[in-house]
């Protein structure tokens, strides 16, 4: 298997096509076993559903290390939150923490939300 210098592991060339497909607007989903994504890909110009089996934190460093985000609106970046009433749990607290980390560290300035 050959490796591209500087490039993260995890971006495999389905995923680095995806990413290098997109222009600004287009928008990318990273989500978890209970997400429809399979389904939702069908509705995608490229029609791939992408797995990455590592964590929401290291996923979001590596595609962020190559991936612009658009600073051009609000909140380039997005979560879906536990509905109004509900908090998430210590454990889901601290995964958000430390994705919006992973974000920072290649967006500074980027707005999460």
């Amino acid at each position: 298997m050959g490796l591209l210098k500087g490039i993260d592991p995890l971006l495999t060339a389905d995923l680095l096509h995806v990413l290098r497909s997109m222009g600004h607007g287009d928008k990318l989903v990273i989500c978890d076993c209970n997400f429809p994504a399979f389904e939702v890909s069908t509705k995608t110009t490229s029609k791939k559903c992408i797995v990455l089996t590592t964590a929401l934190p290291a996923a979001l460093y590596a595609i962020c290390s190559v991936l612009p985000l658009d600073y051009f609106v609000e909140t380039p970046a997005q979560y879906m939150a536990p509905s109004e009433g509900l908090e998430l749990p210590p454990a889901g607290q601290e995964v958000l923490q430390e994705s919006k980390n992973a974000i920072q560290l290649h967006a500074k300035d980027v707005n999460i939300g």
